[in-house]
């Protein structure tokens, strides 16, 4: 597909250099956001160049970026990149080393090159961690671009915030030579950082403060006795009705064996917002509760008795789909390679791992260490079950959690249905190429900005606020 794209002639394809391609991701979503484009692809790793060849038709030049001249260059409509995370990344593995790891070079020599170029391109769009905004290397980036008149405006955006059940914050940078498109979205302006929330009820005040007090000592006392954290919350949860009863001068009610509140027994606290001390959140597993208005509104009315507190329902600019909608169809060798054995689910570390059900609209960001770290920070688990997960008896789980496929990581990140990964590929490599690959459906909206000035006030009302410091010592379960 051809489209005319501000200031180009009709019909006229845009020269795109893809570089740190990857497997594809700002390709697909140039394809997404309708513009036609001729591509000249570069990546040096090899696992990419084969994802990239069967799913495009054509090589990625595995060509070092750090030995293009001018030549090779100069005279593109765009530039799409992704560099190298890890020097940035603060996941647990990071030393986050900046211009100091030798990761940079090729940046650091597109940095050297781009003022120099006789037809620089027209737009550049950057997309990297979050730990990149602050860095040396970002900074060295953006004075190459004001060198080479370029204008340009940082953007950071959680995934989650489009409607997929995936944090995945990351850093964008895109920069304009000749048109104005992004002048259409303001500068950010200075707020809290804000938070996506998830559907529930918001409760604040000072009743709602003695609570969140309690809550953060319940998830302290989890993170330091990570097999007694099923009991812990649930005694959390008892005392959480019992003090509200009390507060709205009720008779007690809840046991053991009875904690239903509006109308069911399937609900948790979460202390969200974290800026907020006086507040907690309300969730129900079922998202229909917050649809009703018979429990859920005589549970509201109960509330707003409880004097200085406020009960107000959350809802989502965009409302996310359940984790059960990206899920594939497995055959049952697949099955059995994914399946944690009992050994694994004895381990330590098991209670501490994420573990998300179908009906799910959150879990954590998939890295490229997903299936090798085991960590919260490298991904979520899929539990099959119903009910909730016991982590005090995890080897009980055995063939009820699994990894999610490479393959349903992709569908997180937007990929079509009709992207497809090598089966004869090691999936210790596909966990790789795909943790490392980018948000498509978040590009395509930002290259519709770019290149055509559209969607501005999404953007907006979707981007969060990046820190006042710099990225180093920061702590970011989403990097990756």
């Amino acid at each position: 597909m051809v489209l005319h794209v501000c200031g180009c002639p009709p019909r006229q394809k845009l020269q795109v250099l893809e570089l740190f391609a990857g497997i594809g991701g700002w390709r697909l979503a140039l394809d997404s956001a309708a513009c036609g484009a001729s591509i000249s692809a570069y990546d040096s790793g090899p696992h990419c160049s084969e994802v990239y060849a069967q799913n495009f038709g054509e090589s990625c030049c595995r060509r070092n970026i750090e030995q293009l001249g001018l030549k090779e260059l100069d005279g593109f409509d765009l530039w799409l990149m992704s560099p190298p995370c890890q020097p940035f990344s603060t996941t647990r593995e990071a030393k986050q080393r900046d211009l100091q790891d030798k990761r940079c070079a090729a940046l650091e020599h597109l940095t050297k090159m781009l003022p120099k170029l006789e037809r620089p391109p027209r737009w550049i769009a950057l997309e990297n961690v979050k730990g990149f905004h602050g860095s040396d290397a970002c900074g060295k980036w953006r004075a190459a671009l004001r060198s080479a008149g370029f204008r340009d405006r940082e953007i950071i955006l959680d995934l989650i915030s489009f409607g997929t059940p995936n944090h995945r914050t990351r850093y964008y940078l895109l920069a304009e030579r000749e048109t104005k498109n992004l002048q259409s979205l303001p500068p950010p302006c200075v707020r809290p950082n804000k938070e996506h929330l998830p559907p529930g009820v918001l409760i604040s005040g000072p009743w709602a403060a003695n609570r969140r007090h309690s809550l953060d000592e319940a998830h302290a006392s989890a993170r330091a006795r990570p097999h007694q954290k099923e009991n812990i919350f649930r005694t959390e949860r008892r005392n959480f009705l019992q003090h509200l009863q009390v507060a709205c001068r009720l008779p007690q009610s809840c046991t053991e064996d009875n904690l239903t509140l509006a109308g069911t027994s399937k609900w948790k606290l979460l202390p969200l917002p974290r800026a907020r001390s006086d507040a907690l959140l309300l969730c129900f597993e079922e998202p229909q509760v917050l649809d009703t208005n018979g429990d859920l509104q005589q549970l509201l009315q109960l509330g707003q008795t409880v004097e200085g507190t406020t009960w107000t329902v959350q809802s989502n600019m965009s409302p996310c789909r359940p984790v059960g909608d990206f899920l594939e169809q497995l055959q049952e060798e697949e099955i059995a390679e994914l399946s944690l054995s009992a050994e694994m689910l004895s381990r330590p570390y098991a209670p501490g791992l994420s573990y998300v059900g179908r009906k799910d609209v959150r879990s954590f960001c998939f890295t490229g260490h997903y299936g090798k770290v085991m960590h919260k920070s490298s991904g979520s688990l899929l539990y099959l079950a119903d009910e909730p997960v016991d982590r005090s008896a995890l080897p009980k789980s055995v063939g009820l959690v699994r990894f999610f496929s490479p393959k349903e990581i992709l569908n997180f990140l937007g990929f079509p249905e009709s992207y497809k990964l090598p089966r004869d590929m090691e999936l210790k490599h596909r966990y790789k190429v795909v943790g490392n690959s980018i948000a498509v459906s978040v590009a395509s909206e930002l290259l519709r900005l770019l290149l055509r000035g559209e969607g501005a006030e999404r953007i907006k009302a979707l981007e969060e606020m990046p820190h006042r410091s710099s990225h180093h010592g920061a702590t970011d379960p989403n990097a990756g």
